[in-house]
């Protein structure tokens, strides 16, 4: 069984603490949390797209290094704020409403959900 747990990374953000970090990321992780829970087959992305009900999510441009960074060309790095196991791999969630939604084939879908 997978614990639904959100690993927060106060070494990249010290100045939060776990509970600002979890109110920061909102509903995100919840779902994600949910997601895992229902223990199927469903798509991830699809699924986070039918909760957020606002359209398609669009993927953006990057990846996720190997330290959960998201990487993307003329940008500066950006550190996750927390992540929680799937059983593709870690889901990343990033400030700026943008998380990195593991995927089967070892990729990250990324977009922004705010």
């Amino acid at each position: 069984m997978i614990q639904l747990t959100l690993a927060t990374n106060k070494e990249a953000h010290p100045e939060y603490s776990d509970n600002q970090i979890a109110q920061a990321l909102g509903l995100l992780p919840l779902w994600v949390a949910e997601h895992v829970g229902n223990d199927d087959d469903t798509d991830l992305v699809q699924f986070m797209e039918d909760r957020y009900g606002f359209g398609k999510l669009y993927k953006f441009e990057g990846e996720v290094n190997e330290d959960g960074d998201y990487v993307s060309k003329d940008d500066t790095d950006l550190p996750y704020m927390g992540r929680m196991i799937t059983k593709h791999g870690y889901a990343y969630f990033y400030e700026y409403g943008i998380v990195a939604l593991p995927q089967p084939d070892g990729t990250h879908f990324i977009t922004r959900m705010d």
